[in-house]
């Protein structure tokens, strides 16, 4: 069994930082990898283009639907009824700051 797996793959290296950094938030470990050279060379594309992220297999199934977009509800409320200003009240005006 390998001891790591490619779980995301991209020519940018933030963005696979980025992915990476969100697993390591949610307590996976990620590593983010690029071939060597490739970066000095300046290349970008093709096989010692792609930088990877990788994780283990353990933390594989887990980290692939961290990949998956958040759900959004599909409207913003169309109120402001519910938002507290600064915590002051609507009924007392005198609370406004100066």
């Amino acid at each position: 069994m390998p001891e790591w797996m490619v779980v995301y793959e991209t020519s940018h290296d933030a963005e696979a930082h980025v992915v990476a950094g969100r697993r390591q938030v949610e307590g996976i470990q990620a590593v983010v990898h690029r071939q060597p050279g490739a970066a000095a060379l300046g290349i970008t594309i093709g096989m010692l283009g792609a930088i990877t992220v990788l994780v283990r297999p353990d933390d594989y199934e887990r980290a692939l639907i961290l990949l998956e977009p958040d759900e959004y509800p599909d409207e913003l409320p169309n109120t402001t009824d519910e938002i507290s200003y600064l915590g002051i009240e609507d009924d007392d005006p005198d609370q406004l700051p100066d």
